[in-house]
């Protein structure tokens, strides 16, 4: 396979950004978390009849759609501010030697290979840069898409909104009018932030963003638990402290319950998950469960119910008037929720619903026939990180876990019983 760069460049805004937007501080939420480059890449079949992608339209309904969503062609000066420079985002295209089917039924065993499909990720955290893009396109006229954003200004479903604004443009779908500027200001004034930082010695061109990244340390396991495994680990989840727990709490829980399970350590473990607490973004606010790792099914989900619930009423006190009180003892709490984990096995688990628009992603082919959260590079930050994704396809519905765990952990599950009873390996 070989993946061969057609062109390269820099799409700007088509129209300049107003001079009362060129400076965008980042809301106390995002003040509060390192920068990280997050990968994905999404694939697509060409349906039979339908014309190949138009390379052109697309820069030109990107460009478009980067003077709606301004902060993006813009660079980090710093971790809480965004210059609106218009200085825009790279964006590759590029030609792939085989057909799509062959890539997307070997996609575990790609390995760096995987790479070659993602832009450079040169200049995403030391040059400031808040996008970039490669598109894909195979011999049969499928494509797949890739991208690498900086986790500050853009989370989740944001991004999803950048894209699905992208392609309402390209495929001549009316739900955006083209001059509508994104409210990014909305969860500024929500979660004002806080003042600027006192100036600190920092490395040349680092932006004060810490950028450690390694490869092959942790592997990334992908497990898919389908429909009727769900709906058993729902019943083997009830309790009277939670009687109706959710799909997503049951397979959360069983998924922390039996990675816990391959540990040597002992005593308490810990989780953290983003939590979605404003309409157009979702900030990953430390939602800080700690139970024994000898606990049961059911008391694994009482603790993520409880702390989702505890999360809900903590925006709100963040935005009341005593915002700092609460900031203060929430970061306390979760402070000491780590101390008391120091030494003991702490994990993420980061949802990515149907909701968030990932898979609704159309450039006019249909939706993606595979999302891939992952490329070879693994960031410090993603250390024991579960990726769990919603899915459907001819196996049903369900959802799949992409792990990035110690080797050990993976064998470990990957030969349980009382694991594979519930998750199949999907290679």
């Amino acid at each position: 396979m070989e993946v061969k760069i057609i062109s390269s460049e820099t799409i700007k805004p088509s129209s300049p950004t107003p001079s009362h937007l060129r400076k965008y501080t980042l809301s106390l939420l995002d003040q509060k978390y390192t920068p990280i480059v997050v990968p994905a890449i999404l694939f697509y079949e060409r349906p039979q009849g339908v014309a190949p992608l138009d390379m052109d339209r697309l820069r030109t309904c990107l460009s478009q759609t980067l003077t709606a969503f301004y902060p993006l062609a813009g660079r980090a000066e710093s971790r809480d501010v965004i210059i609106c420079n218009d200085e825009g985002i790279p964006f590759v295209e590029a030609h792939v030697d085989c057909e799509l089917s062959s890539v997307v039924k070997s996609l575990s065993s790609l390995g760096s290979d995987l790479r070659s499909f993602y832009p450079p990720r040169d200049g995403l955290l030391e040059g400031g840069i808040q996008f970039a893009i490669q598109m894909n396109v195979f011999s049969c006229g499928g494509f797949a898409f890739a991208w690498y954003c900086t986790h500050n200004v853009t989370d989740g479903t944001s991004t999803a909104n950048f894209f699905r604004y992208w392609t309402a443009l390209y495929a001549q779908r009316s739900e955006y009018a083209v001059q509508d500027l994104m409210d990014f200001n909305s969860v500024v004034t929500a979660f004002p932030p806080v003042p600027p930082r006192v100036p600190q010695e920092e490395k040349p061109g680092d932006n004060g963003i810490e950028t450690r990244e390694t490869r092959g340390t942790r592997k990334g396991g992908k497990e898919k638990i389908v429909s009727k495994a769900v709906a058993e680990l729902k019943a083997k989840s009830v309790s009277e402290e939670v009687p109706y727990p959710s799909r997503f709490e049951a397979v959360s829980a069983f998924l922390w319950k039996s990675i816990v399970s391959s540990s040597t350590t002992e005593g308490k473990t810990m989780i953290n998950m983003p939590v979605n607490l404003r309409p157009r973004v979702d900030p990953p606010l430390p939602l800080d469960s700690v139970v024994e790792k000898k606990a049961e099914l059911h008391e694994f989900v009482a603790r993520i119910r409880g702390s989702i619930s505890k999360m809900k009423d903590f925006a709100t006190e963040y935005q009341g008037e005593k915002r700092e009180e609460a900031k203060d003892a929430h970061w306390k709490r979760f402070i000491k929720a780590v101390i008391e984990c120091k030494g003991k096995d702490a994990y993420v688990i980061s949802p990515w619903y149907k909701s968030s628009g990932f898979t609704d992603i159309d450039f006019g082919f249909g939706t993606p026939i595979r999302v891939v959260p992952m490329d070879d590079v693994v960031n410090h930050n993603q250390r024991n990180t579960i990726m769990l994704m919603e899915f459907v396809d001819s196996d049903g519905d369900g959802f799949e876990a992409w792990m990035f765990l110690e080797e050990e952990c993976i064998k470990f599950l990957e030969s349980n019983p009382e694991f594979l009873a519930f998750a199949s390996p999907n290679f």
